[in-house]
């Protein structure tokens, strides 16, 4: 069942529709489901596909290419064998003008990446050959995305030669709902804080008879697909360079962020250009996020960075601390324990207000900012003499000198009164700070306000998390 990815598979659509030759680049995190919406793109159309091999050599990775043409067009292997990635695109193009197809290059990051000069030949063929073929779309695939940004999109080869790029993202809730439309809103809220809207971990969903018992048969029994699926990612974006895990893992014990100075030396790195590198892969790759006080710039010193991948948070927090006992299947039942525990209850809270912060377009629907102009973030400042420390997730500055301050509940517990004492201490701090704003409150939750909560006005708007799942965004 392919579900969502209205726009991005109408422009590929286009591009494909298309009377001259177009590259399209096509990245995201591993499970995101970029292969699907490919293939779905070119539902009908005639496509040749080649896969990279992961830790292959080049004459190994040119080997497999002609491989994959000979199987496809059912061809006996050339003789003598194309030894240069030049003398295999020139045999893929002989075959193209026979039988014209598109071409989609998968896991394209391992085709290319053994310094073999392959993209600035690859870009000399599209130049000369390719590009005279009318129609033809080439797409590129991968999912190491700092190596895509800077090997096609900034790379002097492919530099403005890409005419289509898709950053695929992790489902919304909208969609994970419908992957799973025989599960309840509880389930499908634990799937999506659990998971993070990949699509790959939601599917594995769709067959279970609750989502708890598939997270206990995929990520706490020894064969479970999540139990080592956190080596995989590692293995295929970094290798073997520890420090990557280490920022990771530091970032896991720290959700509400650390400073880059702070991330060095609890991650136990230099500073210094190379570990500025590593972040900024981590960023790529959609592991790691940055930002900075709603009010600062992107430079401001002031910037946090964040574990920003739900799979990772949930694996460090109750995965990997049961690691020994889950490979050695020695435990039963561990997730239905953990379940239950008051840890993992809260650990739902602090992710129900990542998932807030994800669907901020649609919280801007539902408040109803059309036509005024806003930014939006974080906003945090360290306690010192003069101010008390605060951390507030998500609020939203518009022009109008409005500020919303969004405070987000994830309980099963009815939401009373006792609250607005907590929102107001921030409101406090914030209208300090900015004392020609107004300060507009909102609580979004997943459990109902109690009716002394309702009658005390003191919310401008009470959203229902389940106004979330609405398509609307």
């Amino acid at each position: 069942m392919f579900v969502g990815r209205k726009k991005e598979l109408q422009a590929l659509k286009k591009l494909i529709d298309a009377k001259r030759a177009n590259v399209a680049l096509v990245y995201g995190r591993r499970r995101i489901g970029k292969s699907t919406l490919v293939f779905q793109a070119f539902k009908g159309k005639s496509l040749l596909v080649f896969e990279g091999l992961e830790g292959q050599s080049k004459s190994a990775q040119i080997t497999n290419f002609i491989q994959q043409l000979a199987y496809q067009r059912n061809l006996s292997l050339p003789s003598p064998r194309p030894k240069t990635w030049r003398e295999a695109f020139l045999y893929l193009y002989e075959e193209l003008k026979k039988e014209p197809a598109h071409l989609f290059f998968d896991e394209f990051q391992w085709m290319a990446n053994y310094r073999n000069k392959m993209v600035s030949e690859l870009k000399f063929i599209w130049d000369g050959y390719f590009s005279k073929l009318p129609g033809l779309t080439l797409v590129l695939c991968g999912s190491i995305a700092s190596f895509l940004v800077k090997k096609v999109l900034r790379s002097r080869a492919f530099y403005g030669r890409t005419d289509l790029v898709i950053h695929l993202k992790a489902f919304r809730l909208s969609e994970t709902k419908k992957m799973l439309p025989n599960k309840g809103i509880d389930e499908i809220f634990e799937a999506q804080l659990t998971l993070g809207g990949i699509p790959k971990y939601i599917e594995l969903l769709q067959d279970s008879p609750s989502v708890q018992l598939a997270l206990e048969q995929l990520a706490f029994s020894p064969t479970g697909y999540l139990v080592e699926e956190y080596g995989r990612i590692f293995l295929g974006h970094f290798g073997k360079d520890s420090v990557y895990e280490a920022i990771v893992a530091t970032l896991a014990k720290n959700p509400y962020g650390l400073q880059r100075k702070e991330l060095a030396e609890l991650s136990s790195a230099t500073l210094g250009g190379t570990f500025s590198e590593r972040l900024y892969e981590l960023e790529a790759a959609g592991l790691i996020s940055s930002s900075t006080p709603f009010h600062k710039g992107l430079d401001s010193k002031l910037q946090k960075y964040f574990l920003s991948d739900s799979y990772l948070r949930f694996y460090f927090n109750f995965i990997r601390p049961k690691l020994k006992s889950i490979r050695a299947g020695v435990q039963e039942n561990i997730f239905q324990k953990i379940g239950q525990s008051a840890a993992y209850k809260a650990w739902l809270g602090r992710e129900f207000e990542c998932l807030c912060i994800n669907h901020a377009k649609r919280l801007t629907k539902i408040l109803e900012f059309s036509g005024i102009d806003f930014t939006f973030g974080p906003y945090f400042e360290r306690s010192n003499k003069a101010v008390s420390g605060v951390q507030i997730d998500l609020l939203f500055a518009r022009a109008d000198n409005v500020i919303t301050l969004c405070e987000m509940k994830y309980t099963q517990m009815p939401v009373g009164k006792k609250i607005i004492a907590e929102v107001e201490r921030k409101v406090e701090i914030l209208q300090k700070k900015f004392p020609k704003h107004t300060i507009q409150r909102v609580l979004i939750t997943r459990a109902k306000p109690t009716k002394d909560l309702l009658q005390s006005g003191y919310f401008y708007k009470i959203i229902e998390a389940t106004e979330l799942l609405d398509d609307a965004s």
